[in-house]
């Protein structure tokens, strides 16, 4: 099972041992220096976001202490202004304490969140109902887990331990 087949499956009615041991097996095969996971409030609440936020922070709690590669976990998040305005559901963001890292993107990258929620094919109809993709700006912001960075952090792979 691969972490694309746990998002299809419906996380909610899976045990959470199996989700943990997807996530933990990829991380082992990536090794990645960052992982990168929805902040606790999940940005919009739905269940999914909820339950990735907590098995992906327990999963990276419980592989740092044998791992070295393993240097920061951030929380991908909103700012206020963000979730200003109308929406289709609540959205949530972090306050501006919370949040340690706002990273400034391209127009490119703009462009790669639009492809990337085309991928959403079973939720199409919620994407584009929602208006989401008029809310895209060119500022991406992280919280980072156990740490306080003020000045913010341009990007998630600064000052890394």
């Amino acid at each position: 099972m691969t972490v694309l087949d746990l998002a299809d499956s419906g996380l909610k009615e899976m045990d959470p041992e199996i989700i943990e041991k997807v996530i933990e097996d990829e991380i082992m095969k990536i090794k990645p220096d960052v992982v990168v996971t929805y902040p606790v409030h999940g940005i919009s609440g739905f269940h999914d976001h909820l339950i990735t936020h907590a098995v992906v922070k327990s999963v990276y709690c419980r592989l740092r202490k044998d791992n070295d590669f393993l240097k920061r976990l951030a929380f991908h998040t909103l700012s206020k202004d963000d979730t200003e305005g109308e929406f289709m559901f609540r959205l949530s963001n972090s306050t501006d304490e919370e949040i340690d890292c706002i990273v400034e993107v391209e127009d490119s990258d703009i462009k790669k969140s639009m492809d990337a929620l085309d991928c959403y094919v079973t939720f199409k109809e919620t994407i584009d109902k929602s208006g989401i993709r008029n809310k895209i700006k060119n500022k991406v912001y992280f919280e980072i887990f156990q740490e306080d960075h003020k000045p913010y952090l341009a990007n998630i792979f600064e000052k890394l331990k």
